[in-house]
């Protein structure tokens, strides 16, 4: 028996243990395979299979100097959407910068160098499934700057009618953006933006005026700056490193958002709080010197989506997978550049894998994209 002559059943069956990517290749042998897997039964019955799989993620770097752009995946999964990815971001244009992710859609902005010419392009990309859709070109009136301010500009575009808009939005006195803070955080419905003092500010992208704020946590240090600030396991987290200098040791600390509601309830609670001291490494001995002497601030990349005892750290031109409950710390994978010279021409994104891909309005992406 061929395949085209198996039931629809036993075809679904055999379709819900491909890896996503395959089945997205799949749909384009025939109408009938389209059609199958196009159905909201086969989505609802591939996202259970999938339910008790963790979420794969990765971490994309990208620096880019006056000669060329690096782009780096951060990984050790062997899931074959992550090394599909791997593949597109690599061919991606030059002219092209990588500005922001949401689970699994990447925006990327057209390079604009000139100071004559401030339009700027920008692209909302499915990598897993090919699909894009080109954004209408917005000009921006002003370069990037560091100010504080009682309010910040947010231009959005909206899906339906096609066209940006402008907002104003009020935020607290002294309220500074952190200099990972140009991403928003997207989180139950609202942006959030997080402060150097540790204060978050959402809004809501479909009525400005709805807005949320939360003060820093009980223990924040005021004289330190935010160093973290993300998801994991669907909860808010913030990261400070502060330095205690009658120990000699830098102290790390995470606090999660927790009772969140949308009637303004939400407290912060401390869920680690580890002198980088105690971390040790059982692979790479040499990385105790490093961390424990002379890098006693680590860089904070990321936190682990789905795992919330997994942060993710730099040191020189390494990745490091810190385990804040065990205090070990080993090497994750090598990275181009080394932090301490990274400014605002690198940038780290996150990239989680849903079990089911973030559909977008769009068109194939052309010349191999």
């Amino acid at each position: 028996m061929s395949l085209d002559n198996l039931p629809d059943g036993l075809l679904l069956e055999i379709l819900l243990h491909l890896p996503l990517q395959s089945v997205f290749q799949c749909k384009c042998l025939s109408n009938r395979w389209c059609s199958l897997i196009s159905t909201p039964y086969f989505t609802h019955r591939y996202v259970s299979h999938l339910h008790t799989n963790l979420q794969p993620f990765t971490l994309l770097f990208e620096c880019k100097d006056d000669q060329s752009i690096t782009r780096v995946l951060a990984t050790n999964s062997d899931e074959p959407e992550l090394k599909s990815l791997a593949a597109y971001v690599h061919r991606q244009s030059e002219h092209l910068w990588l500005e922001a992710s949401c689970n699994d859609l990447l925006l990327w902005r057209s390079k604009d160098d000139g100071e004559s010419s401030p339009m700027s392009v920008y692209y909302v990309i499915n990598p897993i499934t090919r699909q894009c859709m080109a954004l209408p070109p917005i000009t921006l009136p002003y370069h990037r700057s560091w100010i504080q301010a009682g309010q910040f500009r947010v231009y959005i575009v909206s899906s339906n009618t096609r066209e940006w808009s402008e907002s104003k939005v009020l935020c607290q006195e002294g309220f500074e953006l952190t200099h990972f803070a140009l991403c928003a955080v997207p989180y139950k419905s609202l942006l959030f933006w997080c402060s150097n003092s540790g204060r978050l500010l959402g809004i809501d992208p479909y009525n400005t005026r709805c807005c949320r704020s939360f003060e820093q946590p009980i223990g924040w240090e005021l004289d330190k700056e935010t160093d973290c600030f993300g998801v994991c396991r669907g909860y808010l987290r913030i990261c400070q490193i502060s330095m205690f200098y009658t120990r000699f040791s830098s102290i790390l600390r995470i606090w999660e958002l927790k009772d969140y509601d949308n009637e303004g309830g939400g407290k912060w609670y401390l869920e680690h709080e580890v002198s980088v001291n105690q971390l040790v490494s059982k692979k790479s001995p040499w990385l105790n010197e490093h961390v424990q002497q002379k890098y006693p601030l680590p860089l904070v990349l990321a936190f682990h989506p789905n795992d919330g005892d997994i942060l993710y750290l730099a040191i020189e031109l390494k990745v490091l997978l810190c385990n804040l409950r065990s205090k070990t710390v080993e090497v994750f994978c090598d990275i181009p550049h080394d932090p301490d010279t990274w400014n605002d021409k690198c940038n780290i994104i996150n990239f989680v894998l849903p079990s089911w891909p973030t559909p977008i309005p769009f068109a194939p992406l052309q010349n191999g994209a």
